[in-house]
This record gives C-alpha cells, structure tokens and sequence, in this order.
C-alpha cells in the first residue's frame, strides 16, 4: 500500500510539472508610462530592445523600411483628449505608433490598427493611417543601449516625444487644447445659479495670468474674489502680480503690501516671504 501511495505521489508531481511553463527574461522587456499634460493624459505603452553589440539604424533596423518602433507589438499611444501631432488633428484614443527610420530624416506614422504584432509580409496597411509626417534625424550626447522613448519639454499646452536608441534621436511635438477646455469650464460655471466660486476665480485668473491671456478678465475675477474672501494674501499676491503685467507698478506695491500685511496677520510664514519677495522685485 505505501508503495502504491508512493507511485501515485511522484505521478503527480510529474504531472504538475508537465503542465508548468518556464518562466524567463524578456528579450524586450514592456514599458507603460502616463505623462500629465494640460487637462488630460498621455499613456505610452510599448517593448524595449537592447543593442548588445549589434549595429542598430541601417543593419538591425533598416533605413527606409517600416518599423514598429519597438519590439514584441505595436508601440501605443493614447490620448484622453483631441491632440495635434506635428500640426495633425487626432482624436482621443489609442493609436500604434509605426516609423520608417533614414539616415537623416524619419517619417513617423500614426496607425489606427493596434492589434498588430509583427508587420511583416502585407499586415501592414497604409490605408489604416491615421497620418504621416517627417522629422529630422539627429545625434544623442551618449551611447542608448536600450530603446528609449520619453516624454519631454512639458509645458502647459505641449509636450515632445523622444525617440533615442544607439547613437540617433528623433522628436516631435504633441499639442493639447488647453485654453479651450479651461474656457468651457469657466463659462459652465459661470452660467450656473451659484456663479464661480472664489477659488475658481482665483484659478482662472492665475491661468490667464501665466499664460498670456486677456488680463483684464484676469483683474475681474482676482477683484471678485477678493470681495468674497477678504484678506486673503494668496489672493492680493496675484492682483498685484497681475497689475505690475498690466504695467501699473505703483497699484501693484500697494496690493501687495497690504496682502504682505494680511500674512503677518496670520502668521502665514510662507506668504510673508512671497509678498516681500515680489516687493522687492518690482521696487528695484
């Protein structure tokens, strides 16, 4: 009888085993980054091949040929918002990033087909692109091992994606609506029975302070809330900062002495030394 319970003990075990899978490295191991940008997000998702001694632009990856641009499947990029890439609408959603690498110059595709794996033979459709354009090949500062694409030069409205992999990198620039989804959410509030809050006015005015809009709407909606939260030295700082943009340097002093007064008030450390800060810098 042990003898049987032994048998059937290492049958299992054998079985179990038959039926595992080794699990390895990954030649090119996955990637998945979500970059914050104006009022949205950008996720870029996609496999990381190294060189390990190989020639990569003109051998590994040839010149003038269609490329995925990574390994495994398709590169991916999605967007929680309508962008313009290099100049070219695109609407929210996932697209596959493709490429077609020169020695000077890429022509960079966006897919609309993201089931593809490999792109050989004729999987590839040109008729699914979404659009294509060209940007200029240049030289990295370093030796890139592993295949790099990032997300960089964020600004409020745009960022640039940087394609670098042994000793070449491209970009190009995504641009986002920022001003207009800001304006509708600011005319929603506006037009709703409680009006904006102070908060929301503060905001909206320091928006179009820092990003060079109408400064006279920004004026009215720091003044407004101003009214409705009275000494406030967050507040008083950016109407005196929106005075001195608008030139009108000897009102700004004066607002900002007051909201440096109103900090010492309140103990508010911070914006003591903000107010005195910015006094100074349009005192000189």
């Amino acid at each position: 009888m042990r003898s049987f319970l032994c048998v059937v003990i290492v049958s299992l075990f054998a079985l179990s085993a038959f039926g595992q899978e080794l699990k390895v490295p990954t030649l090119s191991p996955l990637s998945e980054i979500t970059q914050e940008v104006g009022l949205s997000q950008v996720k870029l998702s996609y496999a990381r091949p190294s060189a390990k001694g190989r020639k990569v632009f003109g051998d590994l990856v040839p010149f003038g040929e269609v490329w995925r641009t990574g390994a495994n499947a398709s590169t991916k990029l999605t967007f929680t918002e309508d962008v313009k890439i290099e100049g070219n609408p695109l609407k929210a959603g996932t697209y596959a990033l493709y490429s077609i690498p020169g020695d000077k110059e890429w022509t960079v595709i966006i897919h609309t087909n993201t089931r593809h794996r490999s792109i050989a033979g004729d999987v590839y459709k040109p008729a699914e692109d979404a659009f294509r354009f060209k940007v200029p090949s240049g030289k990295t500062s370093n030796y890139v091992e592993t295949f790099t694409i990032g997300f960089g030069d964020i600004m409020t409205n745009s960022l640039k994606v940087a394609i670098a992999w042994e000793n070449t990198e491209v970009k190009f620039k995504i641009d986002f609506d920022v001003d207009a989804g800001v304006d509708k959410q600011i005319a929603a509030m506006a037009a709703s029975p409680t009006g904006m809050t102070h908060s929301a006015q503060f905001l909206a005015a320091e928006y179009y302070l820092h990003n060079n809009k109408d400064l006279n709407k920004a004026y009215e909606w720091i003044r407004s809330a101003m009214e409705k939260s009275a000494k406030n030295s967050r507040y008083g700082l950016l109407r005196a900062k929106i005075l001195a943009k608008a030139g009108k340097r000897d009102e700004a002093l004066t607002v900002v002495a007051e909201a440096n007064a109103w900090a010492k008030e309140a103990k508010n450390a911070n914006y003591v030394e903000q107010t005195q800060q910015f006094w100074d810098s349009i005192k000189k």
